[in-house]
């Protein structure tokens, strides 16, 4: 017996680097992050990973300045606009635990950010040049920023 699945739409995972940019970035435009993902993520649902959420405390907690008020904006962010928060594979967990020592501190996240997108067929939104070319190379649709002020959907890789 043949049973249909529901239609579930695609996720589209947030990076901090993407929440926090309101905050942390160098425009001379302001770009209003809650529309901007709003009408590029139509037909997707948004999410962060848990561990996009710690990435975010510990900014928070760690750093002074900017850093931390874009860590402090990127948070309430995410609770104002009521994004869920996807839990990460432990499997994933563990596999980059034990590749840590080969990663500089930030590539952690986004290894994490990068496997979970491929395990899940989801697409990424982000501002960090290196994993968008990472997630390029591994088949994976990127949401990213273009000329300071525009936010693309780039699904087809080439």
């Amino acid at each position: 017996m043949n049973k249909k699945t529901p239609f579930r739409k695609r996720l589209l995972l947030i990076d901090s680097s993407l929440l926090m940019l309101p905050v942390s970035g160098r425009r001379k435009k302001y770009i209003n992050i809650e529309n901007a993902l709003f009408l590029v993520s139509e037909g997707m649902q948004l999410a962060v990973l848990d561990s996009t959420i710690e990435e975010l405390e510990i900014i928070q907690s760690k750093k002074i300045g900017k850093k931390k008020l874009a860590a402090d904006f990127a948070l309430e962010l995410i609770k104002r606009m009521k994004i869920p928060i996807l839990k990460v594979d432990d499997d994933i967990r563990e596999e980059v635990k034990k590749k840590a020592k080969e990663l500089r501190k930030w590539e952690i996240s986004d290894e994490i950010l990068a496997r979970m997108a491929k395990r899940l067929n989801a697409a990424v939104a982000t501002t960090d040049l290196e994993l968008k070319e990472k997630l390029r190379k591994m088949g994976i649709p990127v949401l990213y920023l273009r000329g300071k002020k525009w936010l693309l959907f780039e699904p087809q890789v080439y």
